[in-house]
């Protein structure tokens, strides 16, 4: 069987299936993949909004809140797994279930979303261990959780048009974040900056390739 393999920002080969915390560059590959990364598939006005300056600000806002730096660095990397996966919008990965249901049955209803579940599982482990964390216990990763749906809601309010239909309960009643100031769009550069800048003060144990 052909391996397969994503070449990264660094010009790495990263290998899709038998990966490891050594096949992870949280300097180069997750910080600039991420920096690159659009929120919302790209239908943001103005400049693009990328997952690492939403990583970087949920981590601040997360810190801030809780003076938990652990929280801080789980919100950090809860998107990492995107530098190999990009940012499969929700309502994409609803419409690829409803098709895989059309196609196959009832033994397909959430056959999408349990598979890319398994594959962000699968990355966070490396990836926590690269970044030298333990994997977050159920109440960290449920506070992660709720940090990034208040996110989601401070980013729909504020950067995207007004919302055409309700994004659903969780986000329309969600707590907004206290952020300093209003939200707008990094530069690239500037993303993987502060992504780098947090890691070195979140994750002091990361590793560096």
């Amino acid at each position: 069987m052909t391996a397969i393999w994503k070449q990264t920002y660094s010009g790495r080969a990263f290998p899709m299936t038998g990966f490891t915390a050594l096949d992870i560059d949280l300097y180069r590959d997750v910080a600039e993949g991420l920096a690159r990364v659009c929120r919302f598939g790209g239908h943001v006005p103005g400049n693009p909004y990328s997952v690492a300056q939403h990583c970087v600000i949920g981590a601040d806002a997360a810190l801030e809140e809780t003076r938990d730096a652990n929280i801080a660095a789980y919100f950090l990397l809860s998107d990492a797994n995107k530098f190999v996966l990009g940012d499969l919008v929700t309502p994409v990965v609803d419409w690829l279930d409803r098709i895989a249901l059309e196609m196959h049955g009832p033994e397909a209803i959430n056959l999408v979303p349990t598979i890319l579940a398994t594959a962000k599982e699968r990355l966070n482990a490396a990836i926590w261990r690269a970044a030298g964390l333990p994997p977050p216990n159920n109440r960290q990763w449920r506070l992660v959780a709720d940090f990034d749906v208040r996110l989601l809601a401070t980013e729909q309010r504020q950067l995207l048009m007004p919302a055409p239909k309700s994004w659903g309960e969780a986000v329309d009643q969600a707590k907004p974040l206290r952020l300093r100031g209003r939200l707008t769009a990094w530069p690239v550069a500037k993303a993987a900056e502060e992504y780098r800048a947090r890691l070195d003060k979140l994750c002091p144990n990361a590793r560096r390739v």
